[in-house]
């Protein structure tokens, strides 16, 4: 059994029938499943009657987790092997009736294959006979579920590939396994692509986690894969797995161990031979403590267990780990136990089976205990456990919490729905007793949903410098705002390292205060104003209302104003892909005009260059700490959602409607030899909340000065306006024009002077 799953693809050529057998074979040997099955899906189209074909298709299939397939493949083989040349189909047809979820089916299939070799006694007679008590405790127990929310972690942990064996570090890091593409050959090549598995960290914030980024150190390697992260109590030593092919082309794994000194991790030793026994495999170590001894528990094939991997522990003296120890019957069985996890405070290890009564194929399970006594083991229930492999159970610091890792439907793929493996959040629920009670009257909320959404305008969303999607003139990109901030949060020691560079003392330390205040009271109340108005938003649009709401987007002046424009309508985008993507995506058919109730959400765009930026912030590439790193500069990176309103209110209701204390203002004579500063005030005589923006005139000598407030309905705004008379003598009138926002409603003052 490979305990590291790797997916490749292949390029198709016009071949021989016996060149693509050939190669067909080749890709199954090396574990490459997925481009095996392309290549004997080839040669079935030439001809579906060989059977020994279609067997390795529906093998490939059912190894690279295309359930779907190899159970057809598999029922197909059966209908016409009328020699029973392939005696096991009966055998992986009735698995992958139970990984599809068909209990039912599963149970007489499995039946009926146990029938017919139960004098064998062999691995899969004893595992049909399993399965069956198995499928009908599943049946049971599948609407059985337990309170529990479980979170897909979304793309800037998870990939199309796999990602698995997440534990979080504190409160601050997640670490886990990813395997990605390492190099692609060259187009002209057979040689498939490759792909290595590494350990990444991401950073995690109020909006969540960061992109993942390679562990740092000399950690990962770029010959084998490294994968299975751990670190022992005192969080000075890392102990991982690092897997690669041995001379007979079968993965092999090893556990390391690297120290942490002065902040920097060591080269990493392999564990003695007791732990990494030649030929065999040891992996996916967790550490603990027992009498002041640190205890490893790990999974490994090697001989002396009770099936085809158990887990095993073994106890460190002075350094040294001893000979390991089966952990005992109660948790290891004929079948395959991996992934364990101890939590240290509970006495429990968490593990993943795939003999003890589960779901699908890997279920997760929990027993107390240490070293080999336990308890019998207990599955976690559904949807913890589901029809397909669920592994790598971790619990955080907060004992309700942690991470799991499944290849359930809902994980990204490039090959098939449960091809791959992502990572998930779980937070566990205590189940409250129900009571009947007395209905009540439940009164409405004195503050209405519109009043409630109000109170969180303008609200204000941060970006670092050219985000999303930098060094780009796109106006579009496909993070949402909540990836975009974790990035961004995850850079707030840069910021503080940059702003307070050359600076000493008092002042260094201000500097630094000043950033984390910046952070916390704006940009992270800002993600959780968004989170509130989001909520309220859904609520509002499950009335059947049709709403618009109007964003603003801004940027700091390092760029020209066309590049600034297309910056700030892909920040826009961003929100617009958050609310897209919020909750599951239960606001998108709102957005896509398509929900049932007839709730349509319209947001309305206002992109705007650095001509808008503040003149106090640094335009100079060069000054980063002023230009990219300032207060100043980051305050000026932002979208807001400025207003909200309902599109079924008539036009003259929300139309923006702005008044002057006179149709016309007149100056008289002027200062013809200095700059002449006037301050206009205005009032709001609408119904509808406005802002400017933007003033103009036909001449050069008018120069104005705004703010872009929200001015609410009934209140009063101003502006600064300054003339510098032309050479032309005698009497002048000159119009301005005055923008409001939003839908571009214009209103126009007469300027009369001399």
């Amino acid at each position: 059994m490979s305990l590291l799953f790797v997916c490749f693809s292949a390029n198709l050529y016009s071949q021989t029938t016996e060149e693509y057998r050939k190669i067909a074979d080749e890709s199954y040997r090396n574990g490459d499943y997925y481009s095996a099955s392309i290549f004997y899906k080839t040669l079935l189209n030439k001809d579906s009657s060989d059977l020994e074909i279609a067997y390795q298709y529906a093998n490939a299939n059912r190894l690279y987790n295309n359930y779907i397939d190899a159970e057809y493949w598999y029922s197909y083989i059966l209908a016409k092997d009328k020699h029973e040349k392939y005696p096991l189909s009966g055998f992986y047809q009735a698995e992958m009736n139970k990984y599809n979820g068909k209990y039912g089916l599963a149970i007489r299939n499995y039946k009926y294959f146990y029938n017919k070799n139960k004098g064998k006694n062999d691995y899969y007679t004893q595992k049909a006979f399993q399965e069956i008590s198995s499928c009908n405790w599943a049946s049971e127990k599948i609407n059985d579920t337990v309170a529990v929310e479980i979170t897909h972690l979304g793309k800037n942990v998870n990939t199309p590939y796999s990602e698995f064996g997440a534990v979080q570090l504190g409160d601050s890091m997640l670490v886990y396994s990813s395997l990605r593409k390492f190099a692609v050959n060259d187009f002209e090549s057979f040689l498939p692509d490759v792909y290595l598995s590494k350990l990444y960290f991401s950073w995690i914030s109020v909006a969540g986690f960061s992109s993942g980024r390679e562990l740092n150190g000399k950690i990962n390697n770029d010959e084998v894969h490294t994968a299975n992260f751990c670190f022992d109590s005192q969080n000075s030593r890392a102990y991982f797995t690092r897997c690669g092919m041995n001379e007979n082309a079968e993965m092999n794994c090893a556990i390391y161990m690297s120290e942490l000194k002065d902040g920097k991790w060591e080269k990493a030793s392999k564990l003695n031979n007791n732990i990494n026994l030649d030929g065999y495999t040891s992996t996916q170590p967790t550490i603990t403590n027992n009498n002041g001894n640190e205890v490893l528990y790990f999974s490994s094939n090697r001989p002396g267990g009770f099936g085809q991997t158990d887990i095993w522990y073994a106890i460190s003296n002075n350094g040294e780990f001893q000979r390991p120890v089966n952990i005992g019957s109660n948790i290891n069985t004929p079948g395959n136990e991996i992934s364990p996890f101890y939590d240290t405070k509970s006495k429990s290890l968490y593990f993943s089976s795939d003999w003890h009564f589960g779901f699908g194929g890997f279920d997760i399970f929990h027993s107390i205990g240490e070293l080999n006594q336990w308890t019998i083991p207990e599955n976690l229930g559904f949807p913890i456990n589901t029809t397909y492999n669920d592994m790598y159970f971790s619990v955080n610091e907060t004992s309700n919490e942690g991470y799991l890792t499944s290849n359930r439907r809902g994980s990204y793929f490039i090959k098939g729905e449960t091809c791959c493996n992502d990572i998930y959040a779980y937070k566990l629920f205590e189940k409250k007793p129900v009571v009947q009670t007395t209905p009540i009257e439940i009164k409405k909320d004195s503050i209405t949903i519109e009043e409630s959404i109000k109170k969180l305008l303008p609200l204000t969303l941060y970006f670092h410098n050219d985000e999303p999607t930098p060094n780009n003139m796109i106006v579009s990109t496909d993070k949402n705002y909540k990836q975009t901030l974790a990035d961004y949060y995850a850079m707030k020691d840069i910021y503080k390292t940059e702003y307070s560079k050359g600076l000493k003392g008092i002042d260094s330390r201000k500097a630094v205060n000043d950033i984390d205040s910046f952070f916390i009271n704006e940009v992270s109340n800002g993600f959780k104003s968004l989170e509130l108005f989001a909520g309220l938003l859904l609520r509002d649009l499950q009335r059947g209302n049709e709403i618009r709401i109007t964003v603003k987007g801004f940027a700091s002046p390092l760029n020209n104003d066309e590049y600034n424009i297309n910056l700030t309508k892909r920040r826009i985008v961003s929100l617009q892909n958050y609310l897209k993507e919020y909750n599951g995506g239960i606001l998108e058919s709102y957005i896509a005009d398509s929900s049932n109730n007839k709730g349509k959400l319209f947001v309305y765009e206002e992109p705007l260059g650095k001509s808008m930026a503040s003149k106090t912030v640094s335009d100079n590439p060069n000054d980063l700490r002023n230009s990219v790193y300032s207060i100043a500069a980051a305050k000026e990176r932002k979208i807001q959602i400025l207003y909200y309103d309902y599109a079924s209110v008539k036009v003259a209701d929300s139309t923006p409607k702005l008044g002057f204390f006179s149709d016309s203002i007149n100056y008289g004579k002027l200062n013809r030899l200095t700059e002449n500063a006037f301050t206009l005030r205005f009032k709001n005589i609408g119904k509808s909340a406005f802002s400017i923006k933007n003033i103009t005139s036909d001449c050069n000598c008018f120069k104005f000065y705004f703010e872009e407030t929200v001015i609410a309905p009934n209140k009063e705004g101003v502006f600064s306006l300054l003339i510098i008379p032309d050479d032309n003598k005698g009497k002048h009138k000159q119009i301005l024009t005055l923008t409001l926002s939003p839908f571009d409603t214009q209103y126009y003052l007469p300027i009369y002077y001399e």
